[in-house]
């Protein structure tokens, strides 16, 4: 092992003894009756993101789909909308559902499903951007290898084509799964109770923000990085980089 591992992990171990100190000379007492309310919303965010990331999901493929295969004008719209949501900021795509839709249904629409819709379309046009990526990824010769030995189309997309684009986008599904938990963060602008509103609240009542948002840290980093383990789990190529 050389020297600058070595060097490495001795700051790591130095700064996780320091941190370690300056967490337990913070007054904890005021915190302690909002564990459960605290976790009660880190949930509620995990819900949200897992949610948002299936309907996303759903929605990803046929986008994708008409984007790589589509006719020239649905593949045209397809592209547009992707784009112009990729561009928009994630606050503003928020405030837009939540105002808007009332305006265009007629009825009022709970914060909840208005963050839910936001965070799907968020979701969506990141994901076919993804898919399409997968899809891309295939070998033109592995197609074209699976209609010399008599494939239709339907099957060489669904035997050959997707089982080795969805190997090759899956840490990019997580990595997406990733910032759209942390997109959920946003949502306390419309008045959903996610793990961040829940801590500025709780902050607002009893005033403890140095031990707070060293929960709310805490928080958002494990709640990533056990996602981020997942990739680890289904994708042993990774431990390379270790």
């Amino acid at each position: 092992m050389n020297a600058q591992v070595w060097i490495w992990r001795v700051l790591v171990a130095a700064t996780l003894i320091v941190s370690a100190w300056l967490v337990s000379t913070l007054d904890w007492t005021r915190v302690a009756p909002s564990w459960e309310f605290l976790l009660l919303a880190l949930g509620r965010s995990w819900w949200l993101a897992i949610i948002a990331m299936a309907i996303g999901s759903a929605a990803a493929v046929p986008l994708a789909l008409l984007r790589v295969y589509g006719p020239p004008w649905p593949r045209r719209a397809a592209t547009l909308l992707i784009e112009a949501v990729r561009a928009t900021p994630e606050l503003m795509i928020i405030f837009w559902v939540y105002f808007t839709l009332p305006l265009v249904t007629g009825s009022q629409v709970s914060a909840w499903n208005a963050a839910l819709g936001s965070l799907s379309v968020i979701a969506a046009a990141y994901l076919a951007e993804v898919v399409r990526a997968g899809l891309y990824s295939v070998p033109a010769a592995q197609r074209e290898a699976a209609r010399a030995l008599g494939l239709r189309t339907l099957a060489v997309f669904r035997l050959v084509v997707l089982p080795q684009a969805l190997r090759n986008m899956l840490p990019a599904l997580i990595a997406q799964l990733v910032s759209l938990f942390k997109t959920t963060s946003l949502v306390y602008a419309i008045g959903v109770m996610d793990f961040f509103r829940a801590v500025s609240v709780t902050n607002n009542a009893v005033y403890a923000p140095y031990p707070l948002y060293i929960v709310l840290a805490a928080g958002y980093f494990v709640s990533c990085w056990t996602i981020t383990q997942v990739v680890r789990r289904f994708d042993p190529a990774y431990q390379l980089l270790d």
